[in-house]
């Protein structure tokens, strides 16, 4: 019996002590979702920092190095990996790069010009509660693979958010089903996929890449005064001088929306709302 009784001490010892996995995201979005799969399981750092954009960020040798200890990094396709995960991949070698999104169909960021032939793959997957659930699921497999004594912790913790997502989902669509099958105006296309899980139709106002042309943005403006939007949507990531333009250019109102605030259930909710608030008196 005392042997036991040691053997287990010895055991919840070594498991108290065990240091957390450090791991690594490329936005607060993906933190948000390695944080709540695991607690004090993990600790996470994040290369952007908050008022960043993935677009324009430019990783540095410091950014590397505050990387740099992290056993694995989840990746989530936003431009900036382009170039920050091959430098990673170079001077980390044992780092695992795990890829969040293999296993997510890729919506296109529509330009305005329908028949410019040029797609870039739209990087906003967190923006659709199903598709977290997609995320969460590869990230629990590669953290009971890199700390295997604490599987059932983490396939708990996978369960609980699978359930609260699945009710985030549920409010998401109720709040969104009076403006169902309504255009989404935006600045820039960042919203395709919450667009496409509530049934609205994003419309972008300037190309995936790059400014638009005077050509490009008169057809939009035409676009949006038939249409009789009141309301375009933009993010802080871009410029609000541009955006303020764009509304005071088109006689309506400019509703911010966050794509990459930390909070994501509580943001999606927001951003759901405020949707529903622009758009219903259309």
């Amino acid at each position: 019996m005392k042997l036991w009784l040691r053997g287990l001490l010895m055991m919840l010892a070594t498991t108290a002590c065990a240091e957390p996995v450090p791991v690594a995201v490329s936005i607060a979005p993906q933190a948000w979702l390695v944080e709540r799969l695991g607690g004090s399981l993990v600790t996470v750092v994040t290369a952007m920092a908050p008022g960043e954009s993935p677009h324009s960020f430019d990783p540095t040798p410091r950014h590397v190095a505050r990387l740099s200890g992290a056993l694995v990094y989840f990746a989530v396709g936003v431009p900036m990996e382009n170039q920050l995960l091959p430098r990673l991949e170079s001077t980390c070698p044992e780092m695992k790069i795990v890829d969040t999104t293999a296993d997510i169909p890729r919506l296109a960021e529509a330009d305005m010009d329908e028949h410019a032939g040029h797609e870039h793959q739209d990087p906003h997957v967190w923006l659709d509660p199903h598709l977290l659930k997609i995320q969460a699921l590869v990230m629990v497999e590669t953290l009971c693979r890199q700390d295997p004594r604490h599987t059932q912790r983490y396939l708990a913790a996978a369960a609980e958010l699978t359930v609260e997502l699945d009710t985030l989902h549920e409010q998401m669509a109720t709040i969104l089903a009076p403006v169902r099958g309504r255009e989404l105006f935006v600045l820039h296309p960042a919203f395709g996929y919450l667009a496409s899980a509530y049934g609205l139709r994003q419309v972008s106002l300037e190309p995936a890449q790059g400014d638009p042309s005077p050509r490009q943005l008169a057809e939009v403006l035409d676009h949006l005064a038939a249409s009789g939007a009141r309301a375009v949507f933009t993010q802080p990531q871009v410029s609000m001088s541009a955006a303020r333009a764009v509304a005071r250019e088109a006689q309506v109102e400019l509703v911010v929306l966050d794509p990459l605030a930390a909070d994501v259930d509580a943001n999606l909710l927001r951003m759901a709302l405020a949707i529903r608030e622009a758009l219903h008196g259309e």
